[in-house]
């Protein structure tokens, strides 16, 4: 079958206004599309692990103040899930108003965990590589990493294997400043 607008609509005016309509919605669908997109990147894949889930900011931010066990004045949280199973890695990104207060927040966290005696993270150390601007710790049965970049703070566990050098896939959306 052959349609043709025309046939849809064969008033010319009624075929402009019909057109016009069409490309709005469509330039609307895309800019809302734009507008409900996140200003926070994140990976398809880290590693060897293929990105699963997302958890959405409003979600994101509940998880994150239950895991700090009181509300982190982060703007927004998000995280996202590689992997399935017991041993998905997970990408916790928390957006703060500027990098001023992401570099206060690492560094508040990064004190936290040094001097916590009951953690059930240790052997908390800075990576060599990145002049102490990103750590390694370990829990949990998993290798977690935390660095800031700009005004973005984030912290990766992962079961993989990168040694003392973070993913790739994360400092190409978030480089180490």
């Amino acid at each position: 079958m052959n349609y043709s607008i025309n046939k849809i609509c064969p008033n010319p005016f009624m075929n402009l206004v019909w057109k016009s309509k069409l490309i709005g919605l469509v330039i609307g669908l895309i800019l809302s599309g734009c507008a409900g997109a996140t200003d926070m990147p994140i990976p398809d894949k880290i590693g060897e692990k293929e990105r699963f889930g997302i958890v959405s900011e409003k979600e994101a931010t509940r998880m994150v103040n239950k895991l700090h066990g009181q509300s982190v004045a982060a703007d927004a949280n998000i995280i996202a899930e590689y992997g399935q199973g017991e041993k998905k890695d997970i990408l916790y990104i928390s957006r703060y108003a500027n990098s001023t207060t992401a570099q206060e927040a690492y560094d508040l966290m990064i004190e936290k965990m040094a001097a916590a005696s009951k953690s059930p993270f240790h052997h908390l150390m800075p990576l060599q590589k990145y002049q102490k601007k990103a750590y390694m710790t370990l829990g949990m049965g998993a290798v977690h990493f935390i660095y800031h970049s700009g005004r973005f703070l984030l912290w990766f566990q992962t079961y993989q294997t990168f040694g003392t050098t973070l993913p790739p896939q994360l400092l190409s959306s978030y480089p180490i400043k």
